[in-house]
């Protein structure tokens, strides 16, 4: 349909003009200079083209996160030293679009539901583009880690792990830690106990009680010289009874050696909120059966080492993401539930908050699988060691 007043000529060529364009200027034409609000309205006019056509290039410092990608994982799933399986349904880990943004880029973000247009300090903080890029891909690679141990270990397997501390990666604010631990810092020894994983000092800080002052070997992130700090525990929010530290931790130079070996190729895809969603497509890949009733599951969240799942970014456009690509269900954080379900339409969205109840949900569906199947079914050891 074209435009109103557009109305081509039988012979298809443009229209004619409303007014003969050979007819003189009648103010040219007796020799007078054009009114100046036409010289006015030019400038003007030449100034909004020219700002909008800078405003398509002009960085400015935020980034845009819109709805990403809906990625498979079993086919990016391969097994080498035990059994594996082909299933009909299929479970999805998701991503989103992360962008710097231009200032038009920004506006239109702003205007754009789906869109989410985030101060570029909260994407980077003190690094630049490239060192964020690769802190995400080591996540990414950690994540993979994390849940071939999880999966494994459901499995009835033995999974060795080794690491030499406890590295903090962010420090609570208004907690004990504040001002004392910094991130990059590595916790090596709790009250004289030596601390090689990020488990044992959860365990460690976990046997105190809320008010009980422990003593802190930690190793700056230059290599330097141990310091020792004198840290009063505080009482958790949920749970007033438990000691709280208030810092989040990774194992330092972790490495898992694995009796089965498991690659996963998510491509240049960054972060860890693909834990749970690999953990799943592992157990899936890995026992016979269908885990998910076949049905296709879209899915987000972190995975620990101690099966617990953990919140992540960009659910919102997760969602969207999902429910654009055909999902049957969701599963998502229990953290993130509430604005998941805001933006889920007729999307099935369920929470979970650890290994167990995510497979309970997929059970509830018609899916689910023999934990001990794959521990029973292993073809002998096949010892690899995967680290980053």
């Amino acid at each position: 349909m074209l435009p109103t007043g557009d109305t081509p000529t039988p012979d298809g060529s443009a229209p004619e003009a409303d007014t003969d364009p050979a007819s003189p200027d009648p103010d040219a034409a007796h020799g007078r200079r054009p009114h100046p609000w036409r010289w006015i309205t030019g400038i003007l006019v030449v100034g909004f083209a020219a700002a909008g056509f800078g405003s398509a290039f002009l960085r400015v410092p935020y980034y845009t996160m819109s709805p990403g990608t809906v990625r498979p994982t079993e086919s990016r799933i391969e097994i080498s030293g035990a059994p594996s399986y082909e299933s009909e349904g299929q479970i999805d880990f998701l991503t989103v679009s992360l962008r710097p943004a231009t200032a038009l880029e920004g506006l239109v973000g702003w205007l754009d539901p789906n869109v989410e247009v985030i101060d570029e300090d909260l994407i980077l903080g003190d690094r630049d583009a490239d060192e964020n890029r690769q802190v995400n891909q080591r996540l990414m690679t950690d994540a993979k880690q994390i849940a071939t141990y999880v999966a494994l270990t459901e499995l009835g397997y033995d999974v060795t792990v080794e690491g030499t501390g406890a590295t903090v990666v962010a420090v609570g604010e208004g907690t004990p830690a504040e001002g004392v631990i910094e991130s990059g810092d590595t916790v090596v020894a709790v009250d004289g106990q030596t601390i090689l994983l990020a488990s044992e000092l959860v365990d460690a800080i976990g046997a105190h009680a809320p008010g009980d002052t422990v003593s802190l070997e930690i190793e700056p992130p230059d290599g330097g010289s141990p310091r020792t700090v004198d840290v009063t525990l505080a009482a958790r929010e949920e749970d007033a009874s438990k000691a709280l530290l208030g810092v989040s931790t990774q194992t330092r130079d972790e490495r898992y050696e694995f009796p089965v070996t498991v690659t996963v190729d998510t491509g240049t895809v960054g972060g860890p909120s693909a834990g749970l969603a690999l953990t799943l497509g592992i157990l899936d890949r890995m026992t016979p059966g269908d885990l998910t009733g076949g049905l296709d599951v879209a899915v987000t969240g972190t995975m620990s080492p101690d099966g617990v799942v953990g919140p992540v970014g960009g659910v919102p456009q997760k969602v969207v993401a999902a429910r654009r690509a055909g999902a049957d269900l969701m599963i998502v954080p229990v953290e993130e539930y509430e604005e998941a379900v805001a933006q889920a339409g007729d999307l099935r969205v369920e929470k979970a908050q650890t290994l167990d109840e995510a497979i309970a949900l997929l059970e509830e569906v018609g899916g689910g699988f023999d934990p001990v199947a794959g521990g029973e079914q292993a073809t002998g050891p096949s010892t690899t060691t995967q680290g980053d």
